[in-house]
């Protein structure tokens, strides 16, 4: 069965890590159980975080109700909701970025070596656009509609006409026009590259590095009573 696409880690070589997406749901998180599994040390990431689909038309992602939250291109995908997907975008869980590629990119072909030449290229780049601004500005969408969200990733994919936008979405350029005001109301901004620049800024903030401790909670147990000899025992 060929996959529809291949789930690679942002600056990790294929050859440390990367998964297939067939036209089957399969689960990715932490677990060892899960159908594509994260590596334990990503612990941001849950231990079912999200589910992934491959079909003729696409992809299909939908977030488990995750604690660290799915975003696709930098926007959150709403829990337990299936969301469409195209070959090229990215998809953070928890802060862990990967991106799809087609079965058939050249990426695929590269050496090791030239892999890391690539990914050593890329940590050089600064991707935050627009004026400087606190890192904590993490965008809140809830004001957003499902329908206004699905005009905000494809704009996040390139696409920058109404034209393009509604060709996609089987609406007329006239109400991907009217949802595109609203959006720029609902957020504070005045075009396309704002827009595009402040989800980059929220999903620079929303990944800043966490710690997070697991802690083995005390078991609560009936103390024993003085005659029994009840030897000292450790679960660590």
């Amino acid at each position: 069965m060929d996959p529809a696409a291949y789930l690679l880690m942002t600056n990790v070589p294929r050859n440390v890590w990367q998964a297939l997406v067939f036209d089957h749901p399969q689960v990715v998180g932490r677990l060892v159980d899960c159908d594509i599994v994260i590596p334990p040390e990503y612990k941001q990431v849950s231990r079912q975080h999200a589910m992934l689909r491959g079909d003729q038309g696409g992809l299909w992602i939908k977030d488990l109700g995750s604690l660290g939250g799915t975003r696709l291109n930098g926007v959150p995908l709403l829990p337990q909701v299936k969301t469409r997907a195209v070959v090229g975008d990215r998809m953070s869980l928890g802060g862990l970025e990967l991106y799809f590629v087609s079965p058939k990119a050249s990426i695929l072909d590269e050496s090791d070596a030239a892999a890391q030449e690539r990914i050593e290229k890329s940590r050089t780049v600064n991707f935050l656009t627009g004026p400087a601004q606190k890192s904590n500005e993490i965008v809140s969408l809830d004001r957003i509609s499902p329908a206004e969200l699905e005009v905000i990733r494809w704009a996040c994919r390139g696409l920058t006409t109404v034209e393009e936008i509604g060709q996609k979405l089987y609406r007329s350029p006239h109400t991907v026009r009217t949802q595109l005001g609203s959006i720029y109301k609902k957020l504070g901004v005045h075009s396309r590259d704002e827009l595009l620049a402040l989800l980059r800024r929220s999903e620079i903030a929303w990944t800043q590095p966490v710690i997070f401790v697991e802690v083995d909670l005390p078991v609560k147990t009936n103390p024993p009573s003085e005659s029994q000899n009840i030897p000292e025992t450790s679960d660590r």
